[in-house]
């Protein structure tokens, strides 16, 4: 018998391919002029939670393919989106410098979490920059969000921008170096030589260098200091690479000692842990959404530095 199509009498149902994304994706105007591609979806066993997923600067909302792919066969329901100038959303032909400031970003994220929130069930989960993005969006809809997953974001500190960085040079010199940029990015990036050879330019650096030079020169947020961070009153998950070279491991053992309800995994990976270490990562994000949150053991057991004092110096 020919069992393509039916099992034991019963019709055959072929498992939802979460690997699909484009046809979930929409060109939405977020705001008054600032069109972002949103991805949503809902999977067929929805648990009545959502995660919404806030990417890096430069980067897309595609470094999370693996957790979403992962998350959504558990039954969560995902928005994301690329942010304002990345990936397929895309900026006028001559935008404003103040487009691309922090405070602009946090309203799309803001219009992003209020249109997509269908209850008070709600993670928020952000890498580097959006990390930022979702503390702010957690202090501002506390009673909405659950709990908060930052990966790779670093200590509490206000955001400034970087004076003597890379990116105080001429936006027209910057583009001649792009694809050097490019190349020392992959390379500082990741600490998984098979992980950094996996994924497409276009996904590490999907904006461009002119308006990726505004967005560093527009990171500036005062308020979210170690005191905005203590604020912070839901379980929160803390995820850093020992490997990071953007993020040094003091500042996140920091974090983790401002947020009381936080608990802190060093995995063995780069600044792109959501790509690195995705495996891990899926597994740990996993056993936190679906566990209470243990506090009386701020470093994760299996994490604990074997020479923390040399670690931290």
């Amino acid at each position: 018998n020919n069992l393509s199509s039916k099992t034991h009498g019963m019709p055959y149902k072929v498992s939802p391919n979460y690997d699909n994304y484009t046809q979930h994706e929409k060109l939405t105007e977020i705001r008054k002029r600032r069109n972002v591609v949103v991805y949503e979806r809902s999977p067929e066993n929805y648990n009545n939670t959502t995660l919404f997923f806030y990417h890096g600067a430069g980067g897309t909302y595609k470094q999370f393919k693996s957790q979403i792919s992962h998350l959504l066969r558990l039954g969560y329901r995902v928005v994301t989106c690329d942010m304002f100038a990345h990936g397929k959303s895309k900026c006028p032909a001559r935008p404003e410098n103040y487009m691309f400031t922090f405070e602009q970003y946090c309203y799309d994220a803001l219009r992003l979490f209020d249109r997509y929130s269908v209850n008070n069930h709600n993670v928020l989960i952000g890498h580097s920059y959006g990390t930022s993005l979702c503390t702010l969006v957690y202090n501002e809809r506390q009673s909405k969000v659950k709990k908060l997953i930052l990966i790779s974001g670093g200590g509490p500190f206000a955001l400034a921008p970087e004076d003597f960085s890379l990116f105080s040079l001429p936006a027209s010199l910057l583009s001649c170096f792009k694809p050097l940029i490019l190349k020392v990015f992959k390379e500082v990036c990741f600490h998984s030589p098979v992980k950094k050879s996996s994924v497409p330019n276009s996904e590490l650096l999907s904006i461009e260098i002119g308006n990726l030079q505004q967005v560093m020169r527009g990171q500036k947020w005062d308020e979210g200091d170690e005191a905005y961070h203590a604020l912070i009153n839901c379980p929160v998950l803390l995820l850093v690479g020992r490997h990071d070279k953007f993020i040094p491991l003091a500042d996140e053992m920091t974090m983790n000692l401002v947020i009381s309800q936080s608990v802190l995994h060093v995995l063995e990976g780069g600044h792109m842990l959501p790509i690195d270490c995705s495996d891990e990562v899926n597994d740990i994000i996993t056993s936190f959404l679906i566990n209470d949150l243990d506090v009386h053991s701020k470093l994760h057991e299996n994490t604990i530095l074997k020479k923390p004092q040399e670690e931290v110096t």
